[in-house]
């Protein structure tokens, strides 16, 4: 049997810094969630299906235009797309206090959260854009448009 000598003293294994962008991180997921719930959602409610929504409206101004479209009475549907990070920054901000659940399945900004919120409206200068398209669909995407735009989905897309 033949052995391989390897001269480990060549070898060098440095932890390099990977930045990763602000758009993918949980700090950041979380306080959009929660800006979004803010001033979007009916009492600082929303459902899940919401919160996709208008997070993935956030994604582009094409995908905030198409969303503000719909809730001004244009009959094309909006595209959404479902992400993965919603739920795990929803789960995150739950763990913190910043959100709850309720008995309804829908989300509520807890206290801590709409301090987080209000702190963040207050200095002025933080996820400006955000606020900013946050503000322009406001509470205009009801609860009833989601639920029409899933019945929608389901009676489209849905295979007996």
């Amino acid at each position: 049997m033949n052995e391989i000598s390897i001269d480990y003293v060549g070898i060098v294994f440095d932890e390099k810094p990977d930045a990763v962008p602000y758009k993918y991180r949980i700090s950041y997921k979380v306080t959009q969630l929660c800006l979004i719930m803010k001033i979007c959602g009916r009492g600082s409610v929303c459902s899940l299906i919401k919160l996709h929504m208008i997070s993935h409206a956030l994604i582009s101004n094409d995908n905030m235009r198409s969303l503000i479209e719909f809730v001004n009475g244009s009959n094309s549907l909006p595209v959404v797309r479902f992400d993965p990070s919603v739920n795990r920054a929803l789960t995150y901000a739950m763990g913190f206090g910043l959100i709850e659940q309720q008995k309804n399945s829908r989300f509520k900004l807890s206290d801590r959260g709409r301090l987080l919120t209000e702190q963040i409206l207050a200095v002025g200068d933080l996820m400006v854009a955000e606020i900013s398209d946050l503000s322009l669909l406001s509470k205009k995407l009801t609860e009833r448009m989601v639920d029409e735009i899933e019945y929608k989905w389901r009676a489209r897309d849905a295979k007996d």
